[in-house]
This record gives C-alpha cells, structure tokens and sequence, in this order.
C-alpha cells in the first residue's frame, strides 16, 4: 500500500494564488485571504488527487468572479498554465 501524502494545507494554496494574484486585487490592497473561496475548491480538488489542469482554473475561476472576470477574460493560456502547474506542484 503506498502512502498517501496529506493534502496540501488552505495555507500553501493561498500563498500560491496571492503570488500570481489573478485578479491583481492584493496590489489594491485587499485582504492575503482574498482568494480564499477559490483556494479552498482547490484544496477539495487536490485532496481528491484530481490534477489541476488550466481548464479546472479557469472552471473555478468563474464560478466566483463570473466569465467576465479581469483573469479570465484577460489571461494567456500560458499563464493560467502556470497557475495550474503551480497548484500541481503541491500535490
């Protein structure tokens, strides 16, 4: 049986949204839990050992900010394939 590694922490995805900033509302001054609906679906989806592919981002992404969302509507693929592999480098 192989060990299973526990879920990444609320914390350790929160810091990964709050570096790419995807909204760029912390550079407004709002709050480092700001993403925090957004980090724990990703926490669930993890913990599930689903992989986060760009499309599980931007899935994600609009169920809280809506398709018209500054990040959605504004981000190459590259970079939400970055957001998503960086989600995957705490699996």
């Amino acid at each position: 049986m192989r060990d299973q590694q526990p879920p990444p922490s609320l914390q350790a995805v929160r810091a990964v949204l709050n570096e790419h900033d995807p909204e760029g509302l912390l550079d407004l001054g709002a709050p480092d839990d700001e993403y925090d609906f957004e980090a724990e679906d990703f926490v669930r989806l993890l913990a599930h050992g689903d992989a986060i592919e760009p499309a599980v981002v931007v899935d994600v992404w609009e169920r809280w900010f809506g398709p018209a969302s500054v990040y959605v509507s504004s981000a190459t693929p590259a970079e939400i394939a970055r957001l998503a592999a960086d989600l995957n480098a705490l699996r």
